[in-house]
């Protein structure tokens, strides 16, 4: 093990393969890193660092999968893949990155051609277990920046330059592990600073080239026509002349779970029939629904002519998000500097439209920092959310209407194993929805969750509440619910079928300084369970009265 004397390091790497070459980077740019040949437990709870990044896939483990396929023989998936899983789960209770598994190129271990199908399945099955985990696909930052497999010592996962016959180095000094050390650096940032939550696109010369109103619209963006035109060229043309690459990134925040806003100087109407995919252009219009962005993937969409940042603003206030959570991309700097000067905070991308995509995949805030991967983002919240804010604007009967329309359903059920991590979170991040402000769940206490659902959306667990003592000592002492589903108004069902459960319970609020949305929610529960929400329990064995 290498530690800095007398820091405590902020990165640990865990594992052989390259790792002393990522740490002389990392230490080169300031970081205090430790670097341990294997999952050393004991020395990772000494060190407790502040991010993990681990190799558990490396050559000790490979290796034996390489000389099975030679000898005609292949490694079954779950033996092989039980060293790995121990580690993982080790590293797992600290804040783990890990370096994405790939199939070894042909010439790897002295493969010839495709590997043994059995190889191939043993890796597949790595790269499932590792989706429960942040991972960086090594190979593919390589890959971005023009660094070659073959042109690296050992293949990827190393950084070590290959040496030409002359001793020549055929990459710059410290390149690869220069990309890896940039992509290390973007989560700790992520973990360490304020995670973005929405992603405002301008329309034209942005996500399209040129103008949506421009006569030859269509010829330049033949993958988006209008119902009842005639397509220009084929799909599978379409597709290989459409801006592929910043879509793609923008689908990746997405699935992070950033919501995602169309920002735009056009008439909404118009919009809505020209930024369309067509259905009906066979397999490559598939394709094209499922690679590139239409109006239908955006939660909410802000057409006309007034100023970006107002845009922006009444984009966060939807959402209900802080205005420095948004990031705003345009390829117009005096759209920029318009928002950057009264946007609120609103973040700006700079630079051309083409070094966009880099930014979205590898840039810090752009990885939303929950306590572990395993907690499922769900970006169709926000479209559930933004469709609720603009029912209320119309009045509260116009509201009223809308949630019974919603087919709001509550599951109310005890905490069982694998609650607690997203109860940690919930916790940690919810602030408005709060009845007192307790962060830590009593042992011993009664614990209640909720997950909820609606007709756009799978909300997930969205609120957790607990109650401890006996008799008439018994009471609740925290209910919280996250602010997704705020506007929703399903805090206090939540509150009315816990009570219905505890019915010699105790309640009240305490004022915390920033739960104001919980004002009323004590009064609202004994009124019972809202018209607009049904609550379902679950019941499991062992559960109890």
């Amino acid at each position: 093990m290498v530690v800095l004397a007398g820091i405590k390091p902020v990165i640990a790497l865990v594992g052989r393969c390259g790792l002393e070459r990522l740490a002389e980077v990392l230490r080169a740019r300031g970081e205090a890193v430790a670097v341990l040949p294997g999952a050393d437990v004991p020395a990772l709870r000494i060190l407790d660092p502040e991010l993990v990044y681990a190799d558990p896939f490396d050559a000790h483990w490979a290796t034996p999968l390489g000389t099975g396929a030679l000898a005609g023989r292949a490694t079954e998936p779950a033996a092989a893949l039980a060293g790995p899983a121990a580690i993982l789960d080790v590293l797992g209770t600290f804040s783990l990155v890990v370096r994405g598994v790939r199939l070894p190129p042909v010439g790897a271990f002295g493969l010839e051609g495709a590997p043994p199908p059995a190889l191939a399945a043993v890796f597949a099955a790595a790269q499932a277990l590792t989706r429960a985990h942040r991972t960086i696909d090594v190979a593919g930052l390589w890959a971005r920046h023009g660094i070659l497999d073959d042109a690296v010592r050992f293949g990827p996962g190393h950084g070590e330059a290959e040496v030409g016959p002359l001793g020549e180095s055929r990459l710059g000094a410290g390149n690869a592990a220069d990309v890896e050390a940039d992509a290390v650096l973007a989560w700790l940032a992520a973990r360490r600073g304020r995670a973005f939550k929405a992603l405002v696109v301008d329309l034209d010369n942005t996500l399209v080239y040129g103008e949506i109103a421009d006569p030859e619209f269509s010829s330049r963006n033949p993958a988006w026509c209008e119902r009842g035109t005639t397509p220009v060229g084929d799909a599978e043309a379409a597709w290989w002349r459409a801006p592929r690459g910043l879509h793609e990134a923008i689908r990746v925040c997405r699935g992070r779970g950033l919501a995602l806003a169309l920002c735009t100087r056009n008439e909404r109407a118009f919009v809505g029939r020209h930024l369309r995919i067509r259905d009906d252009r066979g397999p490559w219009g598939d394709v094209l629904r499922d690679g590139l962005l239409d109006i239908a993937n955006f939660d909410v969409v802000e057409a006309g002519f007034g100023p970006k940042s107002a845009a922006c603003l009444r984009v966060a206030e939807r959402l209900g998000v802080h205005p420095e959570s948004v990031v705003f991309l345009d390829d117009s700097e005096v759209e920029r500097e318009e928002v950057r000067v009264n946007g609120g905070g609103v973040r700006v991308l700079g630079g051309p439209v083409e070094a966009f995509r880099e930014t979205l995949l590898t840039g810090a805030g752009f990885f939303p920092w929950t306590r572990t991967a395993v907690v499922a983002l769900r970006p169709d919240s926000w479209r559930s959310r933004a469709a609720v804010v603009d029912a209320a604007e119309a009045g509260e009967a116009a509201l009223e209407a809308f949630l019974l329309d919603l087919e709001i359903v509550v599951e109310l059920r005890l905490a069982a194993e694998g609650d607690e991590e997203r109860v940690v979170e919930l916790l940690a991040r919810t602030h408005q929805l709060r009845l007192t402000g307790v962060g830590v769940v009593a042992p011993g206490a009664r614990v209640y969750v909720a997950s909820c659902r609606d007709r756009l959306a799978e909300h997930g667990l969205v609120a957790v509440a607990w109650f401890v003592g006996e008799g008439r000592e018994r009471r609740l002492v925290e209910l919280a619910v996250s602010c997704r589903v705020l506007p929703h108004r399903i805090a206090a069902s939540v509150l009315a079928a816990c009570l219905a459960r505890e019915p010699r319970a105790a309640v009240s609020r305490v004022d915390t300084g920033r739960n104001g949305a919980s004002v009323g929610v004590i009064e609202e529960a004994r009124g019972g369970v809202a018209r607009w929400v049904r609550v379902a329990w679950e019941i499991r064995a062992g559960d109890g009265a």
